[in-house]
């Protein structure tokens, strides 16, 4: 009755509401608590910026966000300062309207720089032994893919924004010791563009000559590496770095090795026609088998060779002078397969190709194509994209019963180039490999190729065509900033377990080893205990 007389009527709401019960005081104290909490707690720079990349926001809607609270949210400013961290040094830059490029030094720099500041408190229990002894082991490639033109005009009118060409780095492994037996990082995600590094893009066509010119280009800064000296807080190391060239597909393969033909081997020199003479022995080209087994274009030109397979079992003929029929039953299955898309190859993705081998019982029903064969093939793809290390005699045994099998079953019909290539030289690939070959794959690069069409449009200022390459530039480095990545929550993967014949040819991880989280040998026993009966259902990329 006081605070209603003094006009304080709020507050007298509230002690009449918090003495109704004895309890009522106690859940009002919480609610209250809780709100001065939420009110005063702000995220940190860096938390909110790798919110921020993970969103793929633009500063218009962070801004909007930022709105319903700004005590928890840091101002766009301060998201800039954070931001410039993520970048190299200015003088490393060169961009101009239809290129833009840092030079591999300063680009490598500057990820050790970041990825070592993630590490601080584990390098602070490494020995000054094992700091001086650190190896940053990478794998880069180039690629080409076609993208949308703008209207902007340009001051070469010979050139164009159709194509572009462009080539990355991603890190996989930072070791120690001079056996380089201790794992301090690995890359969780290896075919993911979240590490995805730009080095150079060029608004060019991929050709034979542009593939060659760009792999010298590279590989003349990858001659002239040094080691990067770190020091943080009294601790200091120093990295020496290990570059694999291994994200790559056939075209740039076969630049590389100046073939000429598709259907060759560019590590043998084999044609088609020898390829089901498993008796001939080949030279083998050594420096062709570091290009490693592009294993995400594998797995599509092995569900290729299936359908074409399928095609012209009703005549048994591997060339056809007329157009075969390509009607098939799959394609009311799974959607469009084999058919052209327009400025982007075939409708022949990495999605259908999991989907048609993650059930051989439904792919051999609906092609013809014999059940064994189709699941062999899956077994091997199970193998090469694992991750883990893989027991060599095996695996070759295992290609090479399987390359037995289909010469027994179709004759008339050439093993294709790929499937020549890591059924015969598959497992000296990866005796030569630095690391596991499932770590080795190009698929990162290639959605690399997506981000560039993305940032280009939605991240990038459109009155100078220099200022959009730049800005598209800083994007590829922000999203693929180590300490950023770190931070940002590892995307939900169903993955399905492997195959008992493919557990047989692995080797399970040595945990004191590696830091990542792999499978133990137990929990691998476990997925194939699982593996029987999958259902028929799209697997995620």
């Amino acid at each position: 009755m006081s605070l209603q007389s003094s006009v304080r009527r709020d507050a007298s709401q509230i002690l009449t509401e918090l003495v109704k019960s004895p309890k009522r005081a106690t859940k009002y104290k919480k609610a209250y608590l809780t709100s001065l909490q939420v009110d005063t707690t702000q995220l940190t720079p860096l938390r909110t910026l790798s919110m921020f990349v993970e969103a793929d926001l633009t500063r218009k809607q962070y801004e909007i966000i930022r709105t319903s609270n700004k005590k928890l949210y840091s101002c766009y400013s301060v998201l800039q300062k954070e931001k410039r961290k993520c970048y190299p040094q200015k003088e490393s830059y060169r961009v101009t309207e239809t290129c833009a490029e840092i030079e591999l030094q300063h680009l490598l720099d500057h990820t050790v720089t970041r990825l070592l500041t993630y590490l601080q408190d584990i390098l602070t229990d490494l020995t000054q032994e094992e700091r001086n002894t650190l190896e940053l082991i990478s794998k880069w490639g180039c690629d080409g893919s076609q993208q949308s033109q703008f209207k902007q005009k340009m001051q070469n009118n010979d050139a164009t924004d159709s194509n572009i060409f462009q080539s990355c780095l991603v890190p996989l492994q930072l070791v120690c010791g001079k056996n380089k037996k201790k794992i301090i990082w690995q890359n969780p995600t290896p075919s993911s563009p979240r590490y995805c590094r730009p080095i150079r893009i060029r608004f060019v066509k991929e050709t034979t000559d542009i593939t060659n010119s760009e792999i010298n280009y590279v590989q003349n800064q990858i001659n002239l590496l040094k080691n990067n000296l770190f020091m943080n807080e009294g601790v200091s190391a120093s990295v020496r770095h290990s570059m694999a060239f291994t994200m790559v597909d056939g075209k740039v393969c076969n630049a590389a090795t100046q073939t000429t033909s598709t259907m060759r081997c560019y590590i043998c020199g084999a044609t088609s026609k020898q390829f089901n003479d498993l008796t001939i022995k080949k030279v083998v080209d050594v420096e062709a088998l570091a290009f490693g087994l592009s294993i995400l274009h594998a797995r599509i030109r092995f569900f290729e060779s299936i359908l074409h397979l399928s095609y012209k079992l009703p005549v048994k003929k591997w060339q056809l002078r007329s157009e075969a029929d390509k009607t098939i039953v799959f394609r009311e299955e799974t959607g469009l397969i084999d058919m052209p898309k327009a400025g982007f190859g075939n409708t022949n993705d990495g999605n259908t190709s999991r989907r048609f081998f993650s059930n051989p019982h439904k792919a051999s029903e609906i092609t013809g194509v014999d059940f064994n064969l189709i699941y062999k093939l899956k077994i091997i793809l199970e193998v090469i994209s694992s991750g883990h290390k893989v027991d060599l005699k095996k695996f070759a045994d295992y290609c090479l019963e399987t390359a037995k099998y289909y010469i027994a079953l179709y004759p008339w019909h050439p093993i294709t180039p790929t499937m020549h290539k890591i059924l015969v030289h598959g497992a000296t690939v990866m005796e030569i490999a630095l690391l596991p070959i499932g770590m080795l794959s190009e698929e990162a690069a290639e959605a690399r190729n997506k981000h560039f069409r993305l940032y280009r449009n939605s991240f990038a200022r459109k009155f100078s065509r220099e200022e959009c390459n730049v800005d598209v530039l800083n994007r590829l480095l922000l999203s693929s900033d180590p300490l950023i990545t770190s931070l940002r929550p590892k995307p939900p993967k169903s993955s399905k377990p492997f195959s008992k014949e493919a557990i047989e040819m692995l080797i399970a991880p040595d945990v004191d080893e590696n830091v990542d989280n792999s499978d133990s040998e137990e929990q691998v026993e476990e997925k194939a205990d699982e593996s029987e009966d999958e259902p028929w259902h799209s697997s995620s990329s």
